[in-house]
């Protein structure tokens, strides 16, 4: 059963928190291990650094991105430099970190060699937190991608594609739609009022064609939880 927790943003990210940590928790304490994928942007920079500061068994915990743009490794608009900034510090600076960008000089290489980096470690993930475009894209799955219809298909094969989009000046690696809801606990972190009338359209079943988010929200495998504030 979808779950939406409304309120502060302070409030949101300590209740998002402690339900990433509830289920961090329990995996390690079944299998001895936990995974988490997170997603970039702004929104979650207060909750990464919540998490930073739990006295996890960090050591157990892989954490990885629900995508990632195509650049050279330390380039300021990765996904993964603000993971290192903002959750990757404090006690969690002892978590094992997998990048989607391993080979930045060959997109098909790369993904060759992350998806071998990902089959080493159990799955389903344990927690996947997506955040919101305000077109509705998640991941990297874009409105106006051409390959939106294969990284949302259900039947995909692929753990993660490369993707573009006119939208974006990147190239981007992303997990499919079918990887993300695979997952044991899904999560949709997300503030500001555009993209609660995004949701609310969804909801209204309102040109949910529109918006990849809607792949997740209207969807029975797995019921994602939403936190979202003002």
């Amino acid at each position: 059963m979808m779950e939406t927790v409304i309120g502060e943003r302070a409030t949101i990210d300590g209740e998002l928190k402690e339900a990433i940590i509830s289920s961090l928790k329990d995996e390690i304490r079944q299998f001895g291990f936990a995974s988490i994928l997170v997603s970039g942007g702004s929104t979650p920079k207060g909750l990464f650094n919540l998490l930073s500061n739990e006295p996890l068994e960090w050591s157990r915990i892989t954490v990885s991105i629900v995508d990632e743009r195509f650049l050279p490794n330390g380039h300021a608009d990765q996904n993964a430099e603000l993971i290192k900034e903002h959750l990757l510090i404090n006690e969690a600076a002892i978590a094992n970190f997998i990048p989607l960008v391993i080979d930045p000089s060959d997109p098909v290489n790369n993904l060759k060699l992350v998806t071998t980096e990902l089959q080493k470690i159990k799955r389903p993930f344990t927690v996947v937190v997506l955040g919101m475009g305000s077109d509705g894209h998640t991941a990297s799955l874009f409105p106006d991608s051409p390959m939106l219809d294969e990284a949302m298909d259900l039947n995909c094969q692929n753990i993660l594609l490369n993707v573009r989009t006119p939208s974006s000046p990147y190239s981007r690696i992303t997990f499919s739609r079918k990887e993300i809801l695979n997952s044991k606990n899904l999560y949709l972190h997300c503030y500001g009022q555009e993209k609660k009338e995004i949701l609310n359209n969804i909801l209204a079943s309102i040109h949910q064609d529109r918006y990849p988010i809607s792949g997740f929200v209207n969807q029975k495998e797995n019921p994602l939880n939403i936190y979202w504030a003002m």
